[in-house]
């Protein structure tokens, strides 16, 4: 970690460096910008927690960071949790094998890096505007101040890789934007110093080139975004993902509804060029009934994301009500001890079937975009590749029950061709999801605490089942109807 931070070029500022010193950080910030780039989302980034405390007090100190309490900022950094790997049980969703630290309520390292963030931002903000009014008229002062441009990337750079490490347990979602808003700052940091190693920004006062005030505006846009815009914690994170994916649900219903009202194509038609200007825009007769089954999946996969939404709320307010290691740190009493090691396990699962939940609604809602891909006009009904066919066979989960009322019902085999290949997967995906909120099953111990589900959760998760046996018997029957 200390290397892939260590963006000091070298010079000291003398004068034979101090021509030198843009093009250094430029190849400083560079680096730092392909190790933010190649940090996976998906995976924890391995850092060695010995080395947080005497990292973070580099890039403090080099601020000169005075406030009351950045001493207790830089210690609170350097504590961790400790996460436990957790097997991964499903074939269709790649589970996170290493649960969220937290939801609503931020430990304090958590905060503690998102101050990093901040300071470093705050920092950057401030000192791109000295830079750019001493860079254009003096360039030596100017290149000074790009060393200073250099430490708050440092403590971006630093704040980042901290909250993709695995004790500070942060959701993909989060990492997804920490991991934006950070790259969008240093992005447009190598932007603006670029200019003035190139010349573009350099000049006289008030001669009417503005090209450093504009990357400088660019460096305040990022900057502002990240301290006022950036998720805090994996609740807002993942609320946030949730309601794009809603989003996107809206958008591609609204968008193949509107194709639908115009109705079938009439292939009757003595107007060739009429004709074919319909077949761009419309579905034949067959198509049609696999159009509006597509779309009633979708809109069956947006109900199923706003009820994962209620889900995550209604549970993440239960766990934050369990008492934490700190909340008894004080007492000695064995069976407070051992109580809170129930607690501690108790609520680590609850976290992890969190996020177990919430990696199941990216598979829907991921799934309508690719639905959405095959459903413009005119269908393909051509047969999938022998390569994809062999994956989705691997992928696929074993028969799930999707009983109701004690009618038995499972998700059909649509065939072979493409278009059947992923309305099947996202039938899948949809049982999986409706099945994990219904059962509410802690995901190792496999104990039910549905005790903390809310009843408007219980009765949309019937609803949803009723309303996903529907859809399967929908989809089944109209592409059986379109098949050649």
């Amino acid at each position: 970690m200390t290397d892939s931070l260590s963006v000091s070029g070298g010079g000291d500022g003398g004068d034979g460096d101090t021509t030198n010193l843009n093009a250094q950080v430029l190849q400083s910030l560079t680096r730092l910008a392909n190790t933010l780039a190649k940090l996976d989302e998906t995976s924890y980034h391995d850092a060695d927690n010995a080395n947080n405390e005497q990292l973070i007090e580099e890039k403090v100190a080099a601020l000169n960071i005075s406030d009351n309490d950045s001493a207790e900022r830089v210690a609170a950094v350097s504590q961790t949790e400790q996460s436990q790997d957790t097997a991964a049980t499903s074939t269709l969703t790649k589970l996170p094998t290493i649960p969220i630290s937290h939801w609503r309520a931020l430990p304090q390292n958590v905060q503690s890096a998102y101050q990093l963030l901040n300071d470093g931002a705050t920092y950057i903000h401030a000192t791109s505007t000295k830079y750019t009014l001493v860079g254009k008229v003096d360039t030596q002062e100017g290149s000074n101040l790009a060393v200073e441009l250099r430490k708050g990337a440092e403590l971006i750079g630093t704040g980042t890789l901290l909250l993709y490490s695995k004790q500070y347990g942060s959701s993909r979602s989060l990492k997804h934007y920490i991991k934006q808003y950070s790259r969008a700052i240093i992005a447009s940091l190598i932007s603006l110093i670029k200019s003035f190693e190139d010349g573009l920004s350099q000049g006289q006062a008030n001669d009417g080139n503005n090209i450093g005030a504009q990357k400088t505006g660019a460096v305040w846009a990022a900057c502002d975004k990240l301290t006022n815009t950036l998720p805090k914690g994996n609740r807002a994170a993942m609320r946030r993902k949730l309601m794009v994916w809603i989003k996107d649900c809206n958008e591609s219903i609204e968008e193949f509804e509107e194709v639908l009202e115009l109705g079938p194509r009439d292939d009757n038609s003595d107007n060739e060029e009429e004709e074919e200007m319909m077949d761009e825009e419309q579905y034949t007769e067959k198509e049609m009934s696999v159009a509006r089954a597509s779309v009633n999946l979708m809109k069956c996969s947006k109900n199923l994301l706003t009820l994962v939404l209620k889900t995550c709320e209604c549970v993440g307010e239960y766990v934050d009500k369990i008492p934490t290691s700190d909340d008894t740190a004080a007492s000695e009493d064995n069976d407070t001890t051992q109580q809170q090691q129930v607690n501690d396990k108790k609520r680590q699962e609850i976290l992890q079937w969190i996020s177990n939940l919430h990696e199941m609604a990216r598979t829907v809602g991921e799934g309508v975009t690719n639905v959405g891909i095959l459903l413009y006009p005119p269908l393909d009904n051509a047969t999938a590749s022998e390569e994809e066919i062999q994956q989705w066979q691997e992928k696929k989960p074993k028969a799930m029950s999707l009983d109701v009322d004690e009618v038995s019902s499972t998700i059909p085999s649509l065939g072979k061709t493409t278009m059947g290949i992923q309305l099947e997967h996202q039938l899948c995906a949809l049982a999986e999801c409706v099945l994990m909120v219904h059962d509410a099953q802690l995901p190792t111990s496999g104990e039910k605490f549905d005790d903390c589900i809310s009843s408007d959760v219980r009765l949309g998760s019937e609803r949803m089942r009723i309303a996903l046996n529907k859809r399967c018997k929908e989809v089944e029957e109209a592409l059986a109807s379109w098949q050649p």
